[in-house]
C-alpha cells in the first residue's frame, strides 16, 4: 500500500509541475505578445556580407557558440555557379537552386569542422558540440545565401534578416534564413519565402516553403523539427 500511495503521489507532483511550466510558458507568451520574431543580436552579429568563396563563417554547438570557418574551392564554386547558369531558370527553380547548394556548401563545411553527423533537428544532448541548432541553421544559410547573391547568381530573389517562429502546434521556437521574391511573376500569391536547413541531416538540400506557411509551424515529410 504504502508503494502505491508513494507513486500517485510522484504522479501528483509531476501533473501539478507539468500545469506550472504550461502556464509558465503561457504567461511568458502573454506577456511577450508573442512578438519575438527574430533570433538574438548576438545570433545576427555572426550575419556578414563581406565573406569570400574561400573565407565563410560558419556557426555550430547550438546558437553560435562556436564558429568554424567554410573555404570553397575553384571548382566547388563553379559548381554552385552552374545550378544557376546552367538554363534561364524560373522564380520557383531559382528557389530550389538555392535548397541545393545550401546543401552542397553544408557538405562541404561538415567536412572542414567536423559537422558532417550534424543530425535533422535540434538535438540538445548525446551528440557533442558539432551538433547545429535552428539558429546555426539560419545563420549560415543567410551567409551561403548572401555570397551566393553577392556572386550575382540570384535574379528574382533578395536576402533578408532570418525570422523566427513562436511556441506553435506543440513545436519549440524555431529560426528560417528568408528570402524575399522581388521580380518575376508566379501564380503563387507569396513574395516572402522560408529556407530552412535544419530539417534533415548534414549535406541534405534545405527545404522552401512560403513563410507565413512556415510561421504556422510548417514541417516537411520526413523532417525533424
Amino acid at each position: 500500500m504504502a508503494f502505491v500511495q508513494r507513486l500517485f503521489s510522484i504522479w501528483v507532483e509531476l501533473t501539478v509541475s507539468k500545469s506550472l511550466l504550461i502556464s509558465g510558458v503561457v504567461l511568458l507568451l502573454t506577456v511577450s505578445g508573442c512578438k519575438v520574431t527574430k533570433p538574438s543580436e548576438k545570433a545576427l552579429s555572426h550575419l556578414s556580407t563581406s565573406y569570400a568563396v574561400d573565407d565563410i563563417g560558419y556557426c555550430y554547438g547550438h546558437g553560435c557558440q562556436h564558429k568554424g570557418q567554410v573555404s570553397l574551392s575553384e571548382g566547388q564554386w563553379l559548381e554552385i555557379q552552374k545550378l544557376f547558369n546552367a538554363k534561364k531558370l524560373s522564380p520557383a527553380e531559382e528557389r530550389q537552386a538555392i535548397t541545393v547548394a545550401i546543401g552542397r556548401i553544408e557538405h562541404i563545411a561538415g567536412q572542414q569542422n567536423g559537422t558532417d553527423k550534424d543530425k535533422a533537428g535540434t538535438f540538445l544532448s548525446d551528440v557533442g558540440d558539432r551538433q547545429l541548432d535552428c539558429i546555426d541553421e539560419a545563420v549560415n544559410a543567410s551567409n551561403f545565401i548572401s555570397l551566393i547573391e553577392r556572386g550575382g547568381l540570384l535574379r528574382y530573389h533578395e536576402l533578408r534578416e532570418p525570422q523566427l517562429r513562436s511556441w506553435v502546434n506543440g513545436n519549440i521556437l524555431h529560426a528560417t534564413a528568408v528570402l524575399e521574391q522581388v521580380s518575376g511573376k508566379e501564380n503563387n500569391t507569396a513574395t516572402m519565402w522560408s529556407v530552412d536547413s535544419s530539417f534533415f541531416k548534414n549535406g541534405e538540400k534545405a527545404t522552401v516553403s512560403p513563410l507565413e506557411k512556415w510561421q504556422t509551424g510548417w514541417v516537411p515529410e520526413g523532417g525533424v523539427n
